[in-house]
């Protein structure tokens, strides 16, 4: 199912599926614009609040999903920018996933 939603994510996301998305897709829907799509900060957001890259993090690849959720639910700037705000569970921990998976790109 996790192919599925990836491949309308590249087509446009117009068509999304009803229910939790996968973790690609609430990445660019939800953490891209300060983190980059690829994890890398390359965005004017992440410049102005100064946010880490994801991608190529030793720290991050090497904690668990759940340890990256408490992670992103404990971070104040995600909280200030109302970043999880209509997330359901599922999302958080897909796009949990998706982090971890960037950590460990170069």
């Amino acid at each position: 199912m996790t192919a599925v939603v990836v491949g309308a994510l590249w087509v446009g996301a117009a068509a999304e599926p009803s229910g939790p998305r996968g973790g690609a897709a609430v990445f660019k829907a939800r953490c891209a614009r300060c983190h980059g799509e690829s994890g890398k900060t390359d965005t004017p957001g992440a410049r102005a609040l100064k946010v880490r890259p994801l991608a190529n993090d030793a720290r991050l690849a090497g904690m668990t999903s759940a340890e990256i959720v408490r992670a992103i639910e404990a971070d104040a700037k995600h909280e200030a920018l109302g970043a999880l705000t209509g997330v359901d569970d599922a999302e958080l921990r897909a796009a949990a996933a998706f982090v971890k998976e960037l950590a460990g790109r170069r």
